[in-house]
Parts: C-alpha cells; sequence; structure tokens
C-alpha cells in the first residue's frame, strides 16, 4: 500500500472515530447547548439565593427584587422580566414601580417581577432559568441583547489579532457537541464581569467578530425560549431600544473635538446646534475620517441614517445596532415567541429614530422611557394573560432637533449621575 493510500485511510479511520464520539457525546450529554453558566466577580458564583422566603436574585444590588414563593393556583397572572441593566438598576433614581416591569404591573394588574440586573446577558440568564420557571410564571419577557456586545468588550474575550478567524472556525465547529465539550474543558466555564469606569474602555469588537457573538447570542436567546415554552411558559421576545444621538463610549479623536469646540471632555449628547462650521472644518483637517466628527455632522445636519450607521459600527458597542434587532426577530420567527417590535414603534415615535428623550445615556432609560417599554411590551403580555391593554404609547411631546434639546442632549451627565459630579478641571458645562 502506497504511503497515499495509507495517509487517506487513516483520515477516514480518524473521521469514523470522531463519528463515533460526536455520537457518544450526544447519547451521553444530550444535544448541543449553549454555554449557560455565569460567575459573579466576588468568585461564589452565586446568581439565586433560595431561603425560607423564597427565591432571591443576588446579582441585583440597589432596588433588589423580593424574595419570591412559586406562583399558586389562583394567584394572580404572573410575569417574569428578565434582562440587563435597561431594565433593572441602570437608570438612577428611578423607583422599582417606575421601571417597566413595575410599571407593567401598575398598568396591566398582574403580579410582574424584575429579575434582571447590571450586566447580565443571555448567558447568566440562561443560568437562572431553572429558578425562574421554578416560580410557575405564566409569561416571560426577554428583553436583553445590549450586553452580548458589551461583555464581549468589557471581558475582553475577543481582543486579540486572530479574533475574525478564531470567530469563523468557532461558528462552524459550534454545532458539534464533542467540539463544545472540549472547548468548554480548555476554556473554562463562560464568566459574567460586569461592566465598571475602570474596564469599560480595553477593547473593542471588530466586524468580523459581531457575527459570531449574535450567532452565539441567537443560540441562547432560543434556548432560552425553547427551555420556557417547553415548561408550559409563554415567551415575549422584545427587539431593543438605544439612543440614536449617544456617541461612541469614548473619543476617538478627543483633540479633534475640542478644536470642533465640542463643550465636554466625556462622549455626551450635549447640544452641538451653536458650534461654529468654521471650528468643526479645522477639527476635520487635524483627523480625516474622524467618526466623532463624522456623529457632530449627522446631528446638524438631522442625518438620521448616518447616525444609524454609526451605532450600527460603534467599535465599543452598549447600543443595539439594525443587525442585533433583526437577530432577535429571526429567533422570534424561529422559536415561536411573541415578538414585540421595540424597535420599530420606538422609531416610529421619534419620527424615524428612537426619541433621545426617552434615555439618561446610551441605552439607559427615563421614566418615560420605562413606561414606554412597559406600554409597548404591556399590550402583548395583556393578549396573553386575558387581562385589558394598557392605552398605547405616545410620541415624547418635545422638539425632535438632533443637533438640539432631544431630551437627554439637554442635560450634563452629572445631573443624574453621581460619578460625574467632578470636572477634573477640564471645563465642563
Amino acid at each position: 500500500m502506497t504511503f497515499s493510500r495509507k495517509l487517506l485511510s487513516g483520515l477516514l479511520v480518524a473521521v469514523l472515530f470522531l463519528c463515533l464520539l460526536e455520537v457518544g457525546f450526544r447519547v451521553v450529554l444530550g444535544a448541543p447547548t449553549p454555554e449557560l453558566a455565569a460567575t459573579l466577580p466576588d468568585g461564589t458564583g452565586e446568581l439565586i439565593r433560595r431561603t425560607g422566603e423564597g427565591i432571591e436574585a443576588t446579582y441585583q444590588y440597589d432596588r433588589r427584587q423580593p424574595a419570591v414563593r412559586p406562583k399558586r393556583p389562583g394567584d394572580e397572572p404572573r410575569v417574569v422580566w428578565l434582562g440587563g441593566s435597561s431594565v433593572h438598576g441602570g437608570s438612577r433614581d428611578i423607583s422599582p414601580s417606575e421601571e417597566a416591569p413595575g410599571r407593567a404591573g401598575e398598568l396591566l394588574g398582574v403580579e410582574s417581577l424584575n429579575f434582571a440586573g447590571i450586566g447580565m446577558d443571555t448567558v447568566s440568564i440562561g443560568a437562572i432559568l431553572d429558578d425562574v420557571l421554578s416560580l410557575k410564571p405564566d409569561v416571560i419577557v426577554l428583553y436583553t441583547g445590549h450586553n452580548e456586545l458589551g461583555n464581549a468588550v468589557f471581558t475582553g474575550r475577543y481582543g486579540d489579532a486572530g479574533t475574525a478567524r478564531t470567530a469563523t472556525l468557532r461558528a462552524s465547529l459550534g454545532a458539534s457537541r464533542l467540539y463544545q465539550a472540549l472547548e468548554m474543558g480548555i476554556r473554562g466555564r463562560e464568566t459574567l464581569t460586569l461592566p465598571s469606569e475602570a474596564n469599560e474602555g480595553k477593547f473593542t469588537v471588530s466586524d468580523g467578530t459581531r457575527t459570531e457573538i449574535r450567532w452565539r447570542f441567537a443560540e441562547r436567546l432560543s434556548h432560552i425560549v425553547s427551555k420556557a415554552e417547553a415548561a408550559g411558559v409563554r415567551v415575549v421576545v422584545a427587539t431593543l431600544m438605544s439612543n440614536p444621538v449617544a456617541p461612541s463610549m469614548e473619543f476617538a479623536c478627543p483633540d479633534a473635538m475640542r478644536r470642533a469646540g465640542f463643550p465636554s471632555f466625556r462622549p455626551e449628547a450635549l447640544p452641538v446646534r451653536d458650534l461654529k462650521a468654521s471650528d468643526i472644518a479645522a477639527a476635520e483637517a487635524m483627523s480625516p475620517g474622524c467618526r466623532d466628527l463624522a456623529w457632530l455632522r449627522a446631528r446638524r445636519g438631522a442625518d438620521r441614517e448616518t447616525l444609524d450607521t454609526l451605532r450600527d459600527k460603534d467599535p465599543l458597542p452598549v447600543r443595539a445596532g439594525r443587525a442585533l434587532n433583526e437577530t432577535i426577530r429571526s429567533v422570534a420567527s424561529e422559536t415561536g415567541a411573541v415578538l414585540v417590535d421595540v424597535d420599530r414603534m420606538a422609531r416610529a415615535a421619534g419620527g424615524g429614530l428612537e426619541p433621545s428623550a426617552w434615555f439618561l445615556d446610551p441605552m439607559h432609560l427615563t421614566v418615560d422611557g420605562h413606561d414606554a417599554l412597559a406600554r409597548m411590551v404591556g399590550a402583548s403580555v395583556a393578549t396573553l394573560v386575558g387581562v385589558t391593554a394598557p392605552d398605547p404609547v405616545r410620541a415624547p411631546e418635545i422638539e425632535r432637533d438632533l443637533a438640539g434639546c432631544g431630551g437627554e442632549g439637554c442635560r450634563a451627565r452629572r445631573a443624574f449621575r453621581p460619578e460625574f459630579d467632578l470636572d477634573f478641571g477640564q471645563g465642563r458645562p
């Protein structure tokens, strides 16, 4: 037998062996499922605590959801909300009753529980899903996705030079149970690292990694929906809204922004109407092609498409771009979950882009924003649990000048974020 025939025979044996291993892993471990383990920074790994009072969410630091017991026959309809800081904890000085779950409970007259938390994504939602299902909810609301890209930035999981090649390979192999077992053995458990001032700007997410991140997100979201519905719980999946006029988390050309006359050294959606065209032109000569200056131009010219594109391509993403929302729509369609298209309804209310008056910053909501989310989601929840739907959401009665006072753009962050009180001698407004 020639060397080439021996090599071919060896390859065939190896392929057959791997196929048998794959079958064996599927028999023993079940079909491939997303990685759903999460570890909090304190190292305890505890996301849910069971006490005599019921189930508590240990990942909620402020205004924590009180302990909850399983629902009993005859109790009022129970709705559980799952998501990140847009649903719980990200809006300072807003009470639990003003956050979307609390507001929805008031509008619908049902028990509406908030099990969202800062930094939560589909990894950590999957990790608490069994505990949530043990509460016997009638409906689960999933408003999640902001942290899928953001946590990739914060943890730096995708920050190396070979990301695109690795992402493509992992996406190709991800349907293999054998591969998943080997990957988890090598990489260890998925780790949830909560964002902070110290780590939020450390890494960016390239175009090559976004595809895999969205693929992983879709895989986990589908698994969550399927598992909940298999337990007899209806699932509402919502697309996401985020501030269309917010800049990236860090300026790419801070010196040029100062030359353009921007009044803050931090990226904020402050009014830009009164900036001088000559100063912006001089800044563009300093830093040709800088995305920050394109953002200034788009706001001053009410260029909604450019603002959308800048959001889609944000290298430090915490806002939800169009591709992520399309992923959510696809998952809802494929799983049969009830879709609430918050993105489209918010754009309609804002005249093409979401109303910035509903946002405190890139994605966290004002009281009006939480009320709007509660009404949009509440209409579908009402049908599922047989109660009267709330009045539909109204467009904000505020100007839509993208260059000026569109709500969040009228305020300095220190008005509602105490950590930004110090101006460090930078001439803050």
